[in-house]
This record gives C-alpha cells, structure tokens and sequence, in this order.
C-alpha cells in the first residue's frame, strides 16, 4: 500500500469539516433543548445557562479543530522532503480543508455572540 492510499491520510481530508458538522448539528440540538428546558431565562454569571452551553460547544469544537489543524502543521513539518508527490499533496489540501473548516466554525457561532436572545 502506498504512502498516498493509506486510509488515515485520507481521513485527515475530512476531518475538519466532520468535525464542523459536528458543531453545527450539536449547536443546534443545544440551543433548540436550552430554548425548550428555558434555559435562556437561567442566569450563568453575566450569560444565560443556554448561551453558556452554546459557548461551551462551540469552543470545545473550535479548539478540537485547532488542534487537528496543528497536528497536521507538525506531520507536515516532520515529513517534509520524505514525502513523495503524492503525499504532499494530501497533506496540504488536507491542511487547507481543516482551516477552512476551523474558519466556518468560527463563522457559524459568531451568532451566539451577538444575538440578543438564543431562543427568539
């Protein structure tokens, strides 16, 4: 098996945006849960309890992006010059796709922040 075709090289093209949709689908089971248990009336220091979980989520799937995103940086250093074609290639449009994803992550929960209510 090539260094190209090895399964987690591939996985490493996806999985900033697995990790993305991730997010989206758990922000919204969140926010649509807090808005039904009234979570947004429940104060959490200066937030409500349903903004606070949403900030909770969304920062825990933006650091788990982050983190992959410089897990590939270190792979990408560490195998520089060893790599054929390929691989190369792989490894930059799999460092790409994650930082597009890390950046649509930061796009989608920029609305937690500045809406006036998480549940209207």
């Amino acid at each position: 098996m090539s260094e190209t075709a090895r399964p987690g090289k591939l996985l490493l093209l996806v999985t900033g945006f697995l990790l993305w949709s991730s997010a989206f689908v758990v922000l919204y089971g969140v926010q649509g849960l807090g808005c039904r248990l009234g979570w947004d009336d429940v104060g959490l220091g200066p937030v409500s309890l349903n903004r606070g979980a949403l900030l909770a989520v969304w920062a825990l799937h933006v650091g788990l992006i982050a983190a992959m995103a410089a897990i590939q940086v270190r792979r990408r250093s560490a195998d520089r010059g060893a790599a054929d074609r390929g691989t190369a290639f792989i490894d930059r449009a799999g460092l790409a796709l994650t930082f597009c994803a890390l950046v649509a992550t930061i796009w989608t929960g920029i609305p937690i922040l500045t809406a006036g209510s998480t549940c209207s």
